[in-house]
């Protein structure tokens, strides 16, 4: 094994470990938990913590929203009625950072305004078979809830998806086995 076999694919995604210090006329942070956002907070321009069910004691401005749904509804219209400057920084799993990309990309956000902080393992999967998609954690295995294939997670990750390639295990037996009754 080469040194250049251990890096990463080319489209695995790489996420910020550190706030960056560009300027900002309004900073939203989106976070599925307050407590994993408190180091995205400090920061000289006006911050909105928009977060899932609990806030944080403090000053910065908050909104705590009861759903996934009605967080990204909450946001996709804060983004439609951003001004110029607005920086987006997410922090959550690959799921939930994937999701809040694609609204904040269809809202007009520049890929360089966007921030993502990954924690947690739960990530995304697209089964190739069917075009299922799906959450996973880490395993680097799982069948398909859709077709029922057993599906081989590939490394290389999808943007435009916001997923990992799930490709069949045994291309000699690609369909899942039938269930008799």
């Amino acid at each position: 094994m080469t040194a250049s076999s251990a890096e990463p694919m080319f489209s695995t995604p790489r996420y910020a470990t550190e706030v960056s210090r560009h300027t900002a006329s309004r900073r939203i942070v989106v976070a599925q938990q307050a407590s994993l956002a408190t180091r995205l907070l400090h920061h000289p321009a006006p911050t909105l913590l928009l977060c899932l069910g609990e806030t944080l004691p403090g000053s910065v401005e908050q909104e705590s929203l009861p759903s996934s749904e009605a967080l990204y509804l909450r946001l996709q219209m804060l983004l439609e009625q951003a001004q110029a400057g607005t920086r987006l920084y997410v922090c959550g799993d690959e799921s939930f950072l994937w999701h809040v990309h694609r609204l904040a990309r269809q809202a007009g956000l520049l890929g360089d305004e966007i921030e993502l902080f990954k924690q947690g393992a739960r990530r995304r999967l697209y089964c190739v078979h069917c075009g299922h998609i799906q959450d996973i954690g880490s395993e680097g295995e799982c069948t398909c809830g859709q077709c029922r294939v057993k599906l081989f997670v590939r490394e290389h990750f999808s943007q435009r998806l916001g997923a990992y390639m799930g490709v069949c295990i045994d291309p000699d037996s690609p369909y899942a086995p039938e269930v008799r009754s």
